[in-house]
This record gives C-alpha cells, sequence and structure tokens, in this order.
C-alpha cells in the first residue's frame, strides 16, 4: 500500500491549466475550420453570380404595372424624338407651309418635354433590388418609323397618343391607387395632346 502510495504521489499532479490547453488549442481551430468553410462558400457564390443566390423572385403586380405604364411612356418618348429628327430635317415648300412646319415642330416639342416628365415620374416610383434589376435589364424603345411630311407625322401622333390614353385608361383598375392616379392623369394630358397635334391642320 505504501508503495502504491508512494507512486501515486511520484506522478505529479498536471495543472489545470494543462488541462484545459487542449480545449483552448483545439477551439480556435474548429473556429478556423468553420471560418474556411464559409469563406469558401461565399468565394463559390461570387464565382456563380446571383445565380448562387436561388431563382430572381418574381415581381408583384404593382411592379409589373409600373413596368408597363414606364415601357408604354418610353415608347411614346422615342416616338416623338423620331418626329422631332423628322421635322427639323425637312423643310416647308412655301411660306404658309414652311409656317405651319415651325408650329408643328413648337407643338412636338413641348409634347415630348411633357412625357419625358411622366416617364421621369414612373421611373421615380420604380425601385427594385440589385439583384432583381441586374436580372431583368430593359429593353431599348423601338417606335415605329413615322410617315413622311408633318401632317402625316401629326397624325400619326395623334392616333398614337389616342391609343396610349385608352390603353392607360386600361390599366387603372389594376394598379395600386397611388400609381392609378399618376396613371389617371398621364391618360388625360395624352387625350389632351391629341386636341394640340390637330391645331396645325388648317394650315396646310
Amino acid at each position: 500500500m505504501l508503495g502504491a502510495a508512494q507512486n501515486r504521489r511520484a506522478v505529479p499532479a498536471r495543472p489545470a491549466r494543462e488541462l484545459g490547453a487542449s480545449q483552448v488549442v483545439a477551439e480556435p481551430t474548429r473556429r478556423l475550420m468553420l471560418a474556411a468553410a464559409a469563406a469558401g462558400s461565399l468565394t463559390l457564390a461570387g464565382c456563380r453570380g446571383i445565380s448562387a443566390l436561388g431563382p430572381v423572385p418574381k415581381p408583384g403586380a404593382d411592379v409589373v404595372a409600373l413596368e408597363r405604364a414606364i415601357t408604354a411612356e418610353e415608347l411614346m418618348v422615342a416616338r416623338y424624338a423620331s418626329a422631332l429628327s423628322q421635322l427639323t430635317g425637312s423643310g416647308g415648300n412655301g411660306k404658309q407651309s414652311a409656317s405651319a412646319a415651325k408650329h408643328a415642330i413648337a407643338v412636338v416639342s413641348a409634347i415630348h418635354a411633357e412625357h419625358e416628365a411622366h416617364l421621369a415620374q414612373l421611373r421615380s416610383r420604380l425601385v427594385l433590388p440589385a439583384r432583381v434589376a441586374t436580372a431583368r435589364p430593359r429593353p431599348s424603345p423601338n417606335p415605329p418609323r413615322l410617315p413622311a411630311g408633318w401632317h402625316n407625322i401629326m397624325a400619326a401622333l395623334a392616333t398614337a397618343e389616342t391609343a396610349a390614353s385608352d390603353r392607360l385608361i386600361g390599366w387603372i383598375p389594376g394598379a395600386p391607387p397611388a400609381l392609378a392616379q399618376l396613371m389617371a392623369s398621364i391618360a388625360a394630358s395624352e387625350a389632351a395632346h391629341v386636341v394640340l397635334l390637330d391645331q396645325p391642320k388648317g394650315a396646310r
């Protein structure tokens, strides 16, 4: 018994700090492994791009209605820009025709500016996450070719304004209240544009 007791005394007790040393060392190692795994996942996600985050969510009905109105207004702006290009590039024959053409340019310029203002109002309401905006780029508008002659151009623009106003009125019931109010205002403005576009007809 004495020998056993002596043997036990011969083995020095390990300090508590030594017993915990393996835990202190192992814990940072485990944390480093977890951090490395997380970093690897983030790097992989970065390589894959936004697809690594899963499918892009579908836009809500209010976003769809707003984007539809923006697309229609972008087309009107592009149509008026094309009309101005044609009108300023062709001169009138005779004093009366030149005067009417000049008036037509002034009217088209003023309406073009109004459409640009409407487009700015609509765009200011569209706020999309960067991921969604990147995944759904907007195509450039491609307006139909306008006929030759300022009076034919004005008639084509008047027809386009009527169609645009009717289209917006048809979209109003499915739009959120705030957007519906703006769409109604734009539709009324487009209806008023038809009257302005018809004014130079007496000068043909």
